[in-house]
């Protein structure tokens, strides 16, 4: 028998427990294979070397952000060589794919020992699946970073899916762009048969702890992904047959993800639980996401930052691209916008965790500011931060993360895009059609869309019209996850950008004219006492369809407080002028009083005190009670406040709020000067819309054909 070669011998050293006494030197490769551990050990490389992580680098080298590094982004600026080419991982794949293949080889009669003989058997055969997968995912890696033209031809990259010995030829031959479709697709097609098609419940071997495992899902969901690739103008005649091979791949993975159905809000990316993630990496905690996209401001380093190209690829509230929106305001560009901009984008003016983002000159978070290392365009990436993590020097928290290899969103683009192309955008010969499917992306980007939608309507009347539609849709939901570099070189894009950003220029002028609303709706809402029965809340709860009587409406109470002088407080809402300020003209308040006849009555005093330069003001009072089932309206000389305290009391009973409103508006006004520039140009020539195989195995394997144009 033949000795185990030595490139195994690191895989199998935690196994000794196994395999003493006996050294290891001293094992034959079938006595090592009769231990479990050591296949696993195989295996496991194949998860070990998978990199998960959003290659937010790679964005760089699109239309849709830059670096705030301007040494981070050579390739994009005309400084894309052969050698030292970043993009790719040849070594790697082939590695793990040489590992999968002597698994696949050797696994067969591997005995996992579990005590159940059927258990044992089901293990067998759910890893030998997860093999396959795993051996297409490194395929497909190989397949999207260097499929290309070369010779005339479109090829991908050389198939091997056996052991190699020193006496084959190993200068090898790249397989044509369709074999390795093929090949990958057949290794699917054994995992979709072997594999659970997704991880549920309980079970040791099919349950929820399982879902870091590849699984039949996932492998549907990847052979959709790698027929829309194949599909494209930049891989081949993007005839109508592959259109729709990868229609129906996707369709398939879509039904059985139980159909067509809502998607989950986006959420802060942390719930592992949600279904819409069709395989995801293992569950840990960290906050490294925030500590580099955070605007300095938030104590993060701001490295991503978003183009105005992208900024102006989010459609208005109703759905049409601000070009041609009715809505849109140029004097405030970020009002009115599809609610994904915000969830997305960190933006001047963007209030979060208590903290307003300012990108104005001058501004904390624009060049010069609070690091010196603002945004270059305006912008900071949000999407893939989570609202839980708070960087602040003596509060740092975290939140769970992982990498989201494949999910339900991709999937339902890959589908939109194959269906329009092979059927037009409203067939539903598979079940659902691409506007269907469209509807679903944006209604869970825009809730506001749900039952009406005319511009998707309007954008399906063809198929070029939905295309585009589709290919901005993809941008958006799929931003900073490594898609666009790839997407815009599949579809036959233009590969060079502008990419632009914005200056903003601040000017901080009296609100002389301000229009009063109820500002208690945002302010915060504090007490002395509330019972515990009763909600404080409800006081700024915006419920105007009241009565005085004590219903299942939530109100404010303080029961057994008879005799006793208690109060309600707002602190008004911050507001971005330069710096934040909380000021706010008022003169007018309201309040309406609930009783029950009992232990609740209307009070017989109160009076009204305002927050002035940080001191206590009295500005109203009334002595002689106050009114039931009606608003009881307080006026005084308008005054510039940053809280208000109403407080009251009754001599025999305790007191009720239903609703309070206070009438004002903020005492400056912030104009700002939305200045568009240019702030760098990509550069690519034609031939890089191909990645260059690498430089060194060119010249090692002399069959090995180099992506055209790449010297």
């Amino acid at each position: 028998m033949k000795r185990v070669i030595i490139f195994l011998l690191p895989l199998v050293l935690f196994a000794c427990d196994f395999i003493e006494p006996r050294p290891l030197i001293h094992q034959t490769t079938d006595e090592l294979w009769s231990h479990a551990t050591y296949g696993e050990g195989i295996l496991t490389q194949g998860y070990a070397q998978l990199q998960p992580g959003y290659p937010l680098w790679m964005e760089y080298l699109t239309d849709n952000a830059i670096s705030q590094n301007v040494n981070e982004n050579i390739l994009a600026l005309g400084g894309w060589m052969l050698e030292g080419n970043p993009i790719g991982s040849w070594n790697r794949c082939y590695n793990v794919i040489k590992y999968l293949n002597i698994f696949l080889e050797n696994e067969s009669n591997m005995p996992y020992r579990i005590e159940d003989v059927v258990r044992d058997s089901i293990t067998s055969v759910h890893r030998r699946g997860e093999a396959y997968y795993l051996r297409a995912w490194y395929q497909w890696e190989l397949l999207r970073d260097y499929g290309g033209m070369a010779g005339g031809e479109y090829l991908g990259f050389p198939i091997v899916t056996t052991v190699l010995k020193s006496s084959d030829d190993l200068n090898l031959k790249r397989d044509s762009y369709e074999a390795c479709v093929a090949q990958i697709v057949n290794d699917l097609d054994s995992a979709i048969s072997l594999l659970p098609k997704r991880y549920d419940g309980e079970d040791l071997y099919t349950g929820n702890q399982n879902r870091g495992r590849a699984s039949g899902l996932a492998a549907m969901a990847l052979k959709a992904r790698v027929y829309l690739f194949a599909a494209s103008p930049a891989y081949g005649d993007s005839s109508k047959d592959k259109w729709v091979r990868a229609a129906k791949a996707a369709a398939e993975a879509i039904e059985e993800t139980d159909g067509l159905v809502d998607l989950k809000p986006y959420g802060n990316f942390n719930d592992p639980e949600n279904y819409d993630y069709i395989w995801i990496q293992p569950t840990h905690v960290g906050n490294y996401t925030e500590y580099d996209n955070y605007p300095p401001s938030l104590y993060g380093s701001g490295i991503t930052n978003p183009s105005q190209n992208l900024v102006d690829a989010f459609p208005d509230i109703n759905g049409y691209p601000i070009a041609s929106s009715e809505v849109y305001d140029s004097n405030n560009p970020y009002d009115n916008r599809d609610p994904r901009f915000k969830r997305f984008i960190f933006f001047n003016g963007d209030y979060y965790n208590g903290t307003y983002v300012s990108t104005y000159e001058g501004g904390a978070d624009a060049p010069g500011g609070l690091k010196q290392e603002g945004t270059r365009t305006g912008y900071f990436m949000k999407k893939l931060t989570s609202g839980n993590v708070t960087l602040e020097p003596n509060y740092v928290t975290s939140d769970i993360k992982f990498f989201i290899y494949l999910h339900k969103t991709e999937l339902y683009l890959n589908f939109a895009e194959a269906a329009n192309e092979a059927y037009g955008p409203t067939d539903s010969s598979l079940g659902f059609s691409a506007l269907d499917v469209m509807k679903k992306i944006r209604e869970r980007g825009n809730p506001q869309l749900a039952g009406s939608d005319p511009y998707l309507v309007e954008q399906s009347a063809s198929t070029d019209a939905f295309r585009e539609l589709i290919h901005n849709e993809r941008r958006l939901e799929l931003s900073f996850e490594g898609f666009r570099f790839w997407d815009i070189r599949r579809t036959n894009q233009n590969l060079n950008h502008t990419i632009k950003g914005v200056k903003i220029l601040l000017s901080v002028l009296e609100n002389d004219t301000g229009e009063d609303v109820n500002i208690a709706l945002q302010s915060k809402a504090s007490t002395d006492y509330v019972s515990s029965w009763e909600t404080l809340s409800a006081v700024n709860d915006g419920n105007y369809n009241i009565t005085s009587s004590r219903d299942n409406v939530p109100k404010y109470g303080n029961w057994n407080s008879q005799g006793m002088w208690r109060y309600v407080q707002y602190d008004f809402p911050p507001y971005l002028v330069g710096t934040v300020s909380r000021d706010h003209v008022i003169s007018k308040s309201d309040i309406y009083w609930w009783l029950d006849g009992g232990g609740i009555q209307i009070p017989d005093s109160v009076y009204i005190e305002v927050k002035e330069q940080n001191e206590w003001k009295r500005v109203w009072n009334n002595w002689d009670g106050e009114k039931v089932d009606q608003w009881n309206v307080a006026t005084f000389d308008p005054v510039t406040a940053t809280a208000i305290k109403i407080n009251f009391k009754s001599i025999v009973a305790s007191c009720g709020i239903i609703e309070w409103r206070v009438w004002g508006h903020p005492s400056k006004v912030a104009k700002y000067q939305y200045d568009y520039v240019d702030i760098e140009n990509h550069t690519y020539k034609d031939y890089m819309r191909y990645v260059p195989l690498p430089y060194r195995e060119t010249l090692i394997m002399s069959n090995l054909k180099q992506n055209e144009g790449w010297k």
